[in-house]
């Protein structure tokens, strides 16, 4: 089954919410796929910094969903595979729908964290989590620790906090100011457990200590998300996505918004200033061809 719209957006997040909101907006239809729900990270984030009226995740998430939908948007489930073409570009999805648009947005955001270490792939969902809010309760009153400090990782200690006194944050060079939390200056170089995780083994200092840990929540190594993305769209040696100051990539009619763009700094507020951005961009791009 085919289907053509003016714009897709992919990743619902709040970078791609905004600018399908913009582009609806505009008259163009539009479609914005995600393959869990609308609202990416924010659905997990229960606190967040830096927000005026110190809404939750979860609302904020409605909030641009909702705003989404009143202006047009239609809300789409499934998992991108392939991106290929220009102007029509087609976009595939794991669960065999195909879409044609005159422009796109990648708005997918980053995987999860890695450590890069021996076996880690072992403790996921046996130790290794990425997201306080989510698996926080599994380890109440238990030794976890956080690995990274920026951007999200603080926000999800300070979460962690509301499930056990034992956390641990581990950063190579932890904030000054901590308010109390425990900071390692290190980096995690093995993980340890026979049923699980039990145990981190840490670098700092030129020396490798032991610390128990029932639970490693991972918030380092965080890749873009962009496995579908294709050559055609120009890429630094991370990833991230190549854009001009409207979100323009590489080829005129691809825009990527938020945490995949090369230079973002992981902000709420600068992921929605981005998603409308490259929505109205678009909008006087199709408009005037």
């Amino acid at each position: 089954m085919e289907t053509s719209y003016d714009v897709v957006v992919i990743g619902a997040g709040p970078a791609g919410l905004s600018a399908a909101t913009q582009a609806a907006q505009a008259g163009l239809r539009t479609l914005c796929l995600d393959k869990l729900a609308p609202g990416g990270a924010l659905i997990n984030l229960t606190h967040l910094h830096n927000v005026e009226d110190a809404a939750d995740g979860p609302t904020i998430a409605a909030r641009l969903s909702d705003a989404a939908t009143e202006a047009g948007v239609e809300l789409g489930f499934g998992e991108v595979t392939q991106l290929s073409g220009s102007a029509p570009w087609a976009v595939e999805t794991a669960e065999g729908e195909r879409h044609t648009a005159r422009s796109v947005v990648i708005a997918s955001g980053l995987a999860k964290g890695r450590l890069g270490v021996d076996g880690e792939e072992d403790y996921e969902g046996r130790g290794v989590s990425h997201c306080a809010s989510c698996d926080g309760p599994l380890y109440a009153g238990q030794p976890v620790v956080v690995v990274g400090a920026a951007n999200w990782g603080w926000q999800e200690a300070e979460e962690l906090k509301s499930f056990t006194d034992d956390v641990t944050v581990v950063d190579p060079a932890p904030p000054t100011g901590t308010g109390g939390m425990r900071c390692i200056a290190g980096r995690i170089v093995a993980l340890e457990g026979s049923n699980g995780l039990e145990s981190v083994v840490v670098e700092t200092d030129g020396a490798r200590k032991i610390l128990p840990a029932s639970g490693a929540f991972v918030y380092v190594g965080r890749a873009p998300a962009a496995e579908f993305v294709p050559d055609s769209l120009a890429r630094d040696a991370s990833g991230h996505i190549v854009v001009d100051d409207e979100g323009r990539t590489s080829v005129a009619s691809a825009f990527a918004v938020g945490d995949i763009r090369l230079g973002a700094r992981q902000s709420l507020a600068e992921a929605i200033a981005d998603g409308e951005r490259a929505g109205r961009a678009i909008a006087k791009a199709l408009g005037e061809s």
